[in-house]
């Protein structure tokens, strides 16, 4: 046990025995003083299993709600049977990490030895706090209790649905509780009630680790942080919690600092010394900023992010590990000369976000940030072997894979304690990610890109794959060698369509494609035996729902459509593909006061919902369609009402497919729909119209508007598409086989006039709006 007796009460009156250390008189318990006598004198060296937390403990009250409320406005709680969460839990940021700890380092084998230095209150909570501390095996024996404060609290609302959290912290005895450190209630310590430096060294000094957090007072964690240092004790600081900022002390005394983006940005304004220009986009010739920034995609600019980090860095940061969320994670390590031309990659690391299992779905992020901060201070102290400056990337990466399939696991279950995952859990997610990302081809490359696929490719330095319409392949059975093969079963349109040269994947309707066919298992067989693999699963609703799917009147054929839209999640997971793309031939109306437009939209926006949630490894992509012979108006008509269902929706794992027919019926410029979408577009249909008002033609690609055709794969290069290539076309009165290899050749074609296209003439035509030079420019790449 590396604890030693309680801290005294902060009442008037407590009695303890004295010592004398620097000539300053402290009071301070028993069992301490034992300790404290001893260490200076033995020459104690830090245990090399064991980490301090210092930090809050508060009783969380969970209150579930349908939505967070407006200004002014009161709601009402949801019924307990509408929920599963439990109302009081323990929590606070110091806890969890603790807890999480102490859970993270068992690996069956050796344990670290976890303590825990926090103030209780003087209220019922506390034993609560205490049962819990104890009962997870961390040593609470260097905490106190104070008898003139409650204990922290913590009133989080929770929607059930989203897993979504806000919270309002009252810091009972976290904040007020720590005298002996030189803070108090009314800002009036006396100075006999305030440990000495060398004393907070001796509390520290059998530590290999000290791990800190914004809800305890500054001082605190400028006095541990110091000591840690000066006997050269790795310090991980949290920023998360209190809105404050640091300073420059507490900078250089922590190794880590860790913030998410939101945090990163409010700690960095705190520096007025240096001023922080959003819009300067310098250094763009920095392959690692470029490198990040294209995994990241457009909703974070890496380039401010670098910037905010080297402000820290600046003003005494050393490490500086910035959690983003689903993007992942990006460690800024002491040496990484941001912004300069040397910068070096090996001190700049990227580490993408954990997938959770399929069968799991995310329930409450509370804790997903504690989870992920104790688990990087864990895996860190168990690789570090004297000073961690000496660690290398490959072990700072495993560190932070450890760290976020941790973060990941949290938000699967209700309860910042609660929800902390065994080690064993981790280390299996871990294993469970790696093996997708070594096995599963089509799930390694997001949403199917950039894979080289078998012999049959004309061209195998082309980045994308391609697939066709399945059902286009029962067209023109008369060209066929054996008259009697009747193209009738999928098994037959995929046996056909595996004579396509350069054809790699297929997408399969949804029941469509199965129903009494054959089983998803024996479609993927089918596949394997002809090289090919599969792209995505499309939905396609029975005439049942014809009144409407996810929209239908009915709330038991509504709930029908759901599940059967999950069940191709399902069906894309046996089939070895992570995308869903959702198309409604009925989701819609024909004529003005047919529907309430506002539940129709409510009702899609909740039915994605539920489908993210219950499989967050699937991508869901909405296909959207202005207008068709069984659906005049469709609910989500535009590219502009898809991305607002997108942004309604709120989920990573959400995006579009866009249709170049679909645009071309809405009236778009197919390219700046594109480039609206960004890194939201899942997947892309490729074809060509007339445009005539409510025709879908469904012609070959580039055949009737080259310049847009052109544009399109302009923007989906510039505009980092991850997708597959998908042909959505009509051959009905042309051979299939050799349709679908024309569109092959003719992107091809396409895409190497875009490589050739001069970037100082697209960015000065652009700049001017050079009509004439914006032609010139098409012609040319097109003669080429």
């Amino acid at each position: 046990m590396h604890g030693c007796g309680r801290w005294p009460r902060d009442e008037p009156g407590a009695r303890a025995p004295f010592i004398s250390f620097s000539n300053k008189t402290s009071m301070i318990s028993s069992s301490i003083l034992s300790l404290l006598a001893i260490l200076p004198f033995t020459n104690a060296i830090h245990h090399p299993r064991s980490i301090l937390v210092a930090g809050s403990l508060n009783v969380d009250t969970f209150l579930p709600v349908s939505r967070f409320p407006a200004p002014g406005e009161n709601l009402t709680l949801l019924p307990e049977s509408s929920c599963e969460h439990l109302i009081d839990v323990p929590g606070g940021k110091g806890m969890n990490q603790a807890i999480a700890v102490c859970k993270l380092s068992n690996n069956g084998r050796k344990k670290t030895t976890t303590s825990f230095l926090g103030q209780f209150g003087n209220d019922a909570a506390a034993h609560i706090l205490r049962s819990s501390l104890i009962e997870n095996g961390v040593d609470i024996s260097l905490c106190g209790q104070s008898n003139h404060h409650p204990s922290g609290r913590g009133y989080v609302m929770i929607v059930p649905k989203t897993g979504e959290v806000s919270a309002v912290i009252s810091g009972g005895g976290n904040q007020y509780g720590w005298k002996h450190f030189g803070v108090g209630h009314d800002h009036t310590v006396h100075e006999k009630d305030v440990i000495s430096d060398q004393e907070i060294q001796d509390i520290v000094r059998p530590y290999s680790l000290v791990q800190l957090q914004c809800e305890i007072p500054n001082l605190v964690n400028l006095r541990l942080a110091r000591a840690a240092k000066q006997l050269g004790i790795t310090v991980i600081f949290d920023v998360g919690g209190e809105d404050r900022g640091m300073s420059r002390e507490l900078l250089e005394c922590v190794d880590f600092v860790v913030p998410n983006e939101t945090e990163l940005a409010r700690l960095s304004s705190y520096f007025a010394d240096e001023e922080i220009d959003n819009n300067d986009k310098t250094n763009k010739n920095n392959a690692v900023i470029e490198k990040i920034q294209s995994q990241l995609g457009p909703d974070i600019d890496a380039s401010v992010i670098f910037k905010r980090v080297s402000l820290l860095q600046r003003n005494g940061g050393n490490n500086v590990l910035v959690t983003l969320g689903s993007k992942g994670s990006i460690l800024f390590r002491k040496h990484a000369r941001l912004f300069e031309d040397n910068a070096a990659s090996n001190q700049i690391i990227y580490e993408p976000p954990c997938c959770i299992p399929s069968d799991s779905s995310v329930v409450d992020e509370t804790g997903a940030g504690d989870c992920y901060r104790a688990a990087f201070s864990v895996s860190l102290m168990e690789k570090c072997v004297g000073s961690f400056n000496d660690i290398d990337e490959d072990t700072l990466r495993e560190c932070m894979k450890f760290a976020s399939a941790a973060g990941a696991l949290a938000v699967t279950k209700s309860g910042a304690v609660p929800s902390i995952p065994t080690r064993e859990e981790v280390e299996d997610l871990m294993r469970l990610n790696s093996k997708k990302n070594e096995i599963d081809v089509t799930s390694a490359i997001p949403r199917g890109g950039m894979i080289k696929s078998s012999d049959n490719n004309l061209d195998d330095d082309f980045p994308f794959m391609f697939g066709s319409r399945l059902n286009s392949m029962k067209d023109r059975t008369d060209l066929l060698l054996d008259p009697s093969d009747r193209m009738m079963t999928p098994r037959d349109f995929v046996r056909r369509q595996a004579n396509v040269k350069g054809l790699s994947c297929v997408d399969f309707n949804y029941p469509q494609h199965f129903q009494d066919y054959w089983s998803p298992d024996e479609a993927k067989r089918a596949l394997d035996e002809v090289g090919l693999v599969a792209g995505a699963v499309c939905l396609r609703y029975p005439s049942k729902f014809a009144r409407g799917a996810m929209n239908h009147p009915d709330p038991t054929i509504r709930r029908e459509a759901i599940e059967m839209t999950k069940d191709a999640a399902k069906v894309a997971q046996t089939l070895g593909c992570d995308e869903v793309v959702v198309w409604s031939a009925y989701d819609g109306y024909d004529y003005p006061f047919q529907v309430n437009y506002k539940e129709k939209w409510t009702q899609l926006v909740e039915a994605f919902r539920e489908c993210c949630d219950a499989y967050p490894n699937i991508k869901w992509s909405l296909e959207f369609k202005p207008t068709d012979e069984n659906t005049r108006f469709f609910t989500v008509p535009s590219t502009g009402a898809a991305m607002l269902l997108v942004k309604d929706v709120n989920r990573p794992n959400m995006g579009l497919t866009l249709d170049v027919g679909h645009m071309l019926m809405s009236g778009e410029n197919p390219g700046q729909s594109i480039a609206m979408v960004g890194e939201k577009l899942f997947g892309i249909q490729l074809n060509d119209g007339y445009t005539r008002l409510a025709a879908e033609d469904g012609l070959m690609f580039g055949s009737i508007h080259p310049s847009m055709a052109l544009e399109v794969l302009y923007q989906l290069r510039i505009n980092n598409f991850r997708g597959h290539l998908y042909f959505d076309t009509f051959p009905q009165r042309t051979c299939p086989v050799k349709e679908a290899e024309y569109n092959i050749q003719r992107v091809k074609e396409l895409w190497r006039a875009v490589e050739m296209m001069d970037s100082d003439d697209l960015n000065r035509i652009a700049n001017e709006h050079d009509a004439i030079g914006a032609l010139e420019l098409v012609n040319e790449a097109l003669r080429k």
